[in-house]
């Protein structure tokens, strides 16, 4: 969790917004049991074709779904998601927060001996499938389109690894602290190599080369000329003039007095200020 905090670029993540996505994901445990116990879903299944079935078509997309719904409803739409790297931050306390209560109950029914084995192989497991759709989370949210279908790329990726994973406890049991090692190892790859790309050469929608400013509302970038939100719609006719100002290029936070950003060093080009034009006085209010 750390890391991904670290190698965040934006200038601070809101801790009440990951408090709330931790809570969410914990909450969503509920509803995820629920839904399992109905389906029948379970990896220990009679056969290994009826397990690969429930893992990839039952419990895989369950588990991703309810933990990305806790940062859809808890961060997606809101103004701290600043950045295509939150999407990985919200991403990760998500998947803690699921797998939190996850082990508390394996370890209720099954022993303390359990915790090693959560603690080496499941949550680790758990953070890294949901990177892949965090990821997804993050392009989408400052995608000028296409937002559903970026998202649904990253959840089906998703869904495969953890159906992956499964599958691979499933089919021999008793070797699958040593069968899991090489799985999670590429995964850990795939996930640093795709950081690193959105770390650095995210393609943010061109908005010209002023400071920028945030929607309120949704959290949007957009020119400090502009009057209404082109995201959610909202009026920016009240905005702060003191609010958050950011590099048009790398969405750094600036000074509103900075002609260079601090990160990226490119050129700000502030918003001329608009002259007012004196009322023009009739000859007989003159007079008056």
């Amino acid at each position: 969790m750390l890391y991904f905090f670290i190698i965040n670029r934006s200038e601070e993540t809101s801790s009440e917004s990951v408090f709330r996505v931790f809570v969410w994901a914990a909450l969503f445990t509920i509803p995820t049991a629920i839904v399992e116990h109905l389906l029948a879903a379970s990896v220990a299944k009679e056969t290994f074709r009826e397990s690969m079935f429930s893992s990839f078509f039952m419990i895989a997309p369950v588990e991703e779904f309810f933990k990305l719904l806790a940062v859809w409803v808890g961060a997606y739409r809101r103004s701290d998601f600043r950045s295509p790297m939150d999407g990985l931050t919200f991403a990760v306390t998500a998947a803690l927060g699921f797998v939190a209560v996850e082990n508390a109950l394996y370890i209720l029914r099954n022993g303390p001996a359990t915790v090693w084995l959560r603690l080496f192989y499941a949550t680790p497991g758990h953070i890294l499938f949901s990177v892949m759709w965090g990821y997804s989370l993050g392009m989408a949210r400052f995608a000028p389109s296409g937002e559903f279908f970026i998202v649904l790329r990253g959840f089906l990726l998703s869904v495969v690894f953890h159906g992956l994973y499964n599958s691979i406890v499933a089919y021999e049991p008793s070797k699958a602290r040593i069968n899991l090692v090489p799985m999670l190892a590429i995964l850990l790859v795939v996930v640093i190599v795709q950081v690193r790309k959105l770390y650095r050469f995210f393609p943010y929608e061109d908005l010209g080369e002023s400071i920028l400013i945030a929607c309120p509302n949704c959290g949007a970038y957009l020119p400090q000329s502009a009057s209404v939100c082109s995201r959610c719609g909202a009026s920016l006719s009240n905005i702060d003039p003191d609010s958050p100002k950011f590099c048009w290029k790398c969405r750094s936070q600036v000074s509103p007095n900075s002609t260079r950003c601090p990160r990226c060093y490119v050129r700000l080009k502030k918003r001329n200020p608009r002259k007012k034009i004196p009322p023009v006085l009739s000859e007989d209010a003159i007079n008056t």
